[in-house]
């Protein structure tokens, strides 16, 4: 039985369905594209992770799986929108998807923060751009409605631009870079391992701007409150957090998994290790990930046409009880 459950494990997580990091698959063209309605889960299936299975944010997941805990889990494919519907009892995305996904699902609760991406937009010199200002009536390469989205939007903020002030530009999540390569845009913005790959093949002509304190990717795990409030899958849910924090700290020396990262994500294995040190690895709820995600969430509520959520409203959002608990376990 308990290797029928491995095996399952093991099906699930090397699902590799292109997807957006964290965000939601992308749709031809590498604009988002709608998520699937999640199927139910049984009474009895495995505790099910969902997370963006293309994503070196979700390393730790990965890593959990092959441990003691893994016959008892299984990660699939999705997102904090597969929470819906009990699609999965946990899952992975960055705040943006979180924030768009509360309309709908107003039971997702942000447990902690697992990993953060250090953005970055890489430019082209020889596209006439040495300042952000620069990008104005430029072309950048970036998935829409996404982390990395905002992280463009706030750059241009901050450089007296609007986001009308670039035209923005579609391909599929591991083509970016070489779109800018090839011309067809000027500049990207988007996560690890693709900000790198720009910065490689671009060599020289490379300029990078980046302003994490403005804005950074806070890849978090979530839950819901029924999930939560049950006896057994909260019990579960807090082995997982236990068994994902010990992957965590074995991955501050990725080396030794980088071939089971390299499986998972279908990213070569030295575009990983070249693209690591822009994540952070919290495991907590930064100090100002409220402020941070209070005015993400103002960008949110406008291209969802709605008033947006008050500070206080969000803060109810963040549940801390599983991460206290498992600190408290440990001392």
């Amino acid at each position: 039985m308990i290797a029928a459950r491995a095996a399952l494990s093991v099906i699930a997580a090397t699902c590799l369905i292109a997807s957006v990091a964290g965000q939601s698959a992308p749709a031809p063209g590498g604009a988002a594209a709608p998520a699937a309605v999640a199927t139910p889960l049984g009474p009895e299936a495995l505790f099910t992770v969902a997370c963006a299975t293309a994503t070196l944010e979700a390393s730790p997941i990965f890593v959990t799986a092959q441990g003691p805990f893994g016959p008892r889990m299984q990660y699939i494919n999705g997102g904090v929108r597969t929470l819906a519907n009990t699609g999965a009892h946990a899952a992975t995305n960055a705040t943006t998807q979180m924030l768009v996904v509360l309309r709908d699902n107003p039971k997702v609760r942000l447990l902690f923060t697992l990993a953060e991406g250090n953005y970055r937009i890489v430019a082209k010199r020889s596209a006439g751009i040495a300042k952000l200002a620069d990008l104005k009536g430029k072309r950048v390469v970036v998935p829409r409605n996404t982390s990395a989205h905002y992280y463009l939007v706030t750059m241009l903020r901050s450089a007296g631009l609007g986001e009308s002030d670039v035209t923005l530009v579609n391909a599929p999540a591991t083509s970016m870079a070489a779109a800018v390569v090839r011309g067809d845009a000027d500049a990207i913005s988007m996560w690890e391992p693709e900000s790198e790959n720009a910065v490689a093949a671009l060599g020289r002509d490379a300029v990078v701007f980046q302003d994490n304190r403005r804005y950074r990717e806070f890849f978090s795990v979530y839950s819901t409150t029924d999930v939560l409030a049950d006896r057994r899958r909260r019990a579960e849910l807090v082995e997982f957090v236990r068994a994902l924090r010990t992957a965590t700290e074995r991955l501050r020396d990725p080396k030794p998994f980088l071939p089971l990262i390299s499986k998972v994500t279908g990213h070569p294995e030295d575009q990983i290790a070249r693209s690591w040190e822009h994540h952070a690895w919290p495991f907590d709820v930064p100090k100002d990930l409220l402020d941070i995600v209070t005015e993400e969430e103002k960008w949110v509520a406008a291209t969802q046409q709605r008033p947006p959520r008050s500070r206080q409203e969000l803060a109810g959002v963040i549940d801390t009880s599983v991460l206290t608990e498992v600190r408290n376990a440990g001392r």
